[in-house]
């Protein structure tokens, strides 16, 4: 994984933190902003970046909280593609509840069975149970 210079990254990391800061008092609006400004100063190509995969996380958990799922999905997707982003169990677990949401359930399941192999039930402690009892179910 590659890092950016050292003054984007530090500008990103304080824009990431102000946003998590937000989203931990409840204000989803407040936080997309920040993460929003932070994407905003990612280079063109995204890719090879790990603050690219945590920016876009950030933005798709909180498009995710905030219930709007093809957006979330859609921000889950290009993290996918970053750095780091294939081995990520969290990624897999949002696009996963994103697809079931979207009332794609193959892709949901397709999805939270590559986070569950990535992350254990772990992932899923925090999670609605209908998550991982999808999962069971299609295992069974």
């Amino acid at each position: 994984m590659s890092t950016l210079p050292a003054i984007l990254h530090d500008q990103i990391s304080a824009l990431l933190d102000a946003g998590d800061r937000l989203f931990e008092r409840g204000d989803d609006e407040g936080a997309l902003r920040k993460y929003r400004e932070a994407e905003a100063l990612l280079p063109s190509v995204r890719e090879p970046w790990e603050a690219s995969t945590l920016v876009l996380i950030a933005i798709g958990d909180t498009l995710f909280q905030m219930r709007d799922f093809a957006a979330a999905a859609e921000a889950l997707l290009d993290a996918i593609d970053c750095a780091g982003g294939e081995e990520n169990p969290f990624i897999h677990l949002r696009l996963g509840q994103c697809a079931y949401e979207l009332g794609e359930h193959e892709g949901a399941v397709e999805s939270l069975k590559a986070a569950y192999e990535l992350g254990g039930p772990d992932v899923f402690e925090d999670e609605e149970e209908v998550y991982l009892a999808l999962l069971q179910v299609k295992q069974a």
